[in-house]
């Protein structure tokens, strides 16, 4: 796998986590307003945007560090592996939070097969649009681990041969959901249109490892063009007529080409070093925001802040989420990756990417600064 990181995709994902974040708050400060809210419930994009981001980063990543490996015997096995370590551990984590928290407040339980699922990043078995699992916003890992599984399939083949797998598989889960009835929940799931944006990350990967670059003032143009996009994609209500796609994938496709492309970092700078470590905790502040308004929700309760201080609430939900996400990121994300990567994985992880085929034993680590120890 290559080591060289990507710093814009680094800030890319931090922007993508603080998108989803924005927009749950702005929820849940409505939410305690009530028919107060007035112009706090005005929506200028579907915050969602953030989550397209993130599986065009996911496509892009995928296949920037594998796209010389297909082929190769062992490696299907071992990249499930490593993404089984990278995810699931700290989503168990929030889930079992979730269920936890659940019990505390009396909170009538789900049924044992919706947790099970939850757990087996299975949606369904009957849900809604996006079959959303205990910890809601994991519907978006149901995409992601569901990818990982198409990715390996393709990895079994010659390079030439497992792209065209991976993309087969995609369409043919589009068309076979297109034909199945709507209350085929699971099925309609997997076929949404939304997964060939990780199709349209690997593309991008593709470009970028060819040599195609874009200047910065064309890169700042298409950027603001993918925001101005979604901002009137939303507002004109084309998501229920074109479908995601088209009103998310496409401007995520923008600005996801021209930061990699056209915006990559040339020199470190203090908010260039603060936006990677963002980065790097994205992941945590995605699973843990939601537990941070839920405290900030409880505060307001107390004191009343929705009702004189609207901004404030909000900012108490921003700056709880971001911290709260640097000591998940520090204490536990970055401690259980390190235990799991020492005892599971044949390959060793730099901290930039990952490491070098790991000699004798799995769990013998590799690094570019030590070598193996």
């Amino acid at each position: 796998m290559r080591s060289e990181r990507v710093d814009s995709l680094q800030i890319l994902r931090f922007i993508a986590a603080f998108l989803v974040l924005c927009g749950h708050a702005q929820q849940a400060l409505v939410e305690q307003m009530g028919s107060y809210a007035g112009h706090w419930g005005f929506i200028p994009l579907d915050w969602g945007l953030g989550v397209d981001i993130f599986f065009l980063i996911s496509g892009f990543v995928m296949y920037y560090m594998m796209h010389d490996r297909f082929g190769t015997p062992g490696v299907a096995s071992d990249f499930l592996r490593r993404r089984i370590i990278r995810v699931v551990p700290l989503y168990y984590f929030f889930t079992t939070l979730t269920l936890g928290m659940g019990l505390l407040l009396h909170v009538p339980l789900p049924s044992t097969i919706r947790i099970v699922f939850s757990y087996l990043f299975l949606p369904g078995p009957t849900c809604d649009l996006y079959c959303t699992p205990l910890l809601t916003l994991g519907w978006t890992l149901n995409y992601e681990m569901m990818f990982y599984l198409v990715f390996a399939a393709g990895l079994l083949l010659p390079f030439r041969r497992g792209l065209v797998t991976i993309i087969a598989i995609l369409l043919i889960l589009i068309a076979v959901a297109t034909l199945t009835p709507p209350e085929w929940r699971m099925i309609r799931f997997w076929g949404l249109p939304i997964t060939l944006e990780f199709v349209m990350g690997m593309g991008v990967a593709h470009l970028f490892m060819a040599g195609r670059r874009l200047t910065m003032p064309i890169a700042w143009a298409m950027i603001a063009l993918g925001f101005a996009a979604a901002v009137a994609f939303y507002q004109l209500h084309m998501v229920e007529t074109y479908g995601r796609l088209l009103t998310g994938g496409l401007p995520a496709l923008l600005i996801v080409s021209a930061s990699v492309m056209g915006l990559e970092p040339r020199r470190s700078t203090r908010l260039l070093t603060l936006l990677i470590a963002g980065g790097n905790a994205s992941y945590a502040l995605y699973l843990s925001h939601p537990f941070a308004i839920h405290v900030a929700q409880l505060l307001d309760d107390r004191l009343g802040l929705t009702s004189r201080a609207p901004a404030l609430f909000l900012v108490l939900i921003v700056l709880g989420a971001l911290a709260g996400s640097a000591i998940v990121h520090v204490g536990i994300e970055k401690p259980m990756l390190k235990r799991f990567n020492r005892r599971w994985s044949r390959y060793g992880s730099t901290g930039r990417g990952d490491g070098q085929p790991a000699p004798g034993r799995a769990g013998v680590i590799v690094t570019a600064e030590t070598g193996a120890r």
